[in-house]
């Protein structure tokens, strides 16, 4: 069954004349008819029958008008819908989180977006920082908060948001636990987790302190690394910033003083959607961080 058959056979039971129904859906009228008559023998009978002049629906005919008039329906409205998306689609943020950024720094100029566009898709990608620049520019992504250490193509713009320091994550059961900071000396002994997706910090303590430490490696993702700290295979040492779930508990790194400035980069003069314009702006000016 063709959706034109049916846009035929209901003009056909709204005009009940062959001519006039050809006319409105601007076809020839041996057209309209050979469509109608494929209907009929898909749905196994005669949908209208002529009497000298007068065109009239038969039983079968009456029966079936009101689920293809539905059926038409829908389809204009599936239509019409799918152009009101092309014409205005969906607003998207997508955003790149480099190594050891979390979310939640930029969570609150994501919310103000999405406070004026309640439609908004959000989506977040953390990867090495070189991953993010090759989405960026294949435009798989908006923009991304990087380190500032990370090395960015001359076609991209940049901006400092902000600079974090360290805290080390620890179980509630560890000595150090009840500590409002911690120095290199207070953690000289611990296993300090690390990798790619950490920010960098535990290497650079370990570098500093001459390798007073033992490191694990732990690649994937930070949830996995705080995984790990929870069962206790070490410390982890994380951008203030990021959002440490309970019961781990953090202790600010006071000595030596370990900071790293964050940057937001997007590629110059490629054209922003508002979600994106309204994000990059409000990030500059240092609103929700």
């Amino acid at each position: 069954m063709e959706l034109t058959q049916v846009r035929y056979f209901v003009a056909l039971s709204r005009l009940l004349n062959f001519t006039r129904a050809a006319e409105a859906c601007n076809v020839s009228q041996p057209a309209l008819t050979r469509a109608i008559q494929r209907l009929e023998d898909e749905l196994g009978g005669p949908l209208v029958y002529r009497e000298r002049n007068l065109t009239q629906l038969t039983e079968l005919g009456r029966a079936m008008l009101p689920h293809l008039d539905a059926m038409l329906a829908a389809a204009d409205n599936a239509a019409a819908l799918a152009e009101a998306r092309r014409r205005q689609p969906m607003a998207s943020l997508k955003i790149g989180l480099g190594p050891g950024v979390g979310a939640s720094a930029i969570a609150g100029a994501v919310r103000e977006i999405a406070t004026l566009m309640p439609d908004l898709m959000v989506r977040f990608e953390e990867a090495a920082a070189a991953m993010l620049v090759e989405s960026m520019l294949s435009d798989m992504l908006d923009c991304a908060v990087l380190p500032a250490d990370c090395a960015l193509p001359e076609r991209f713009n940049h901006w400092k948001l902000y600079e974090e320091g360290a805290v080390a994550v620890m179980p509630p059961q560890h000595r150090l636990a009840n500590a409002a900071s911690v120095t290199a000396a207070d953690l000289n002994g611990e296993v300090l987790l690390h990798g790619e997706r950490c920010g960098g910090f535990a290497q650079a303590l370990y570098a500093a302190c001459d390798g007073a430490f033992r490191l694990r490696r732990c690649d994937g993702g930070t949830g996995h690394m705080l995984d790990l700290v929870a069962a206790g295979l070490g410390i982890a040492l994380l951008s203030e910033r990021m959002a440490v779930p309970s019961p781990l508990v953090t202790c600010r790194l006071a000595e030596p003083p370990l900071s790293r400035e964050v940057r937001l980069a997007a590629i110059a003069g490629r054209p922003q959607g508002p979600a994106v314009a309204g994000f990059i702006k409000l990030c500059r000016a240092g609103r929700g961080l």
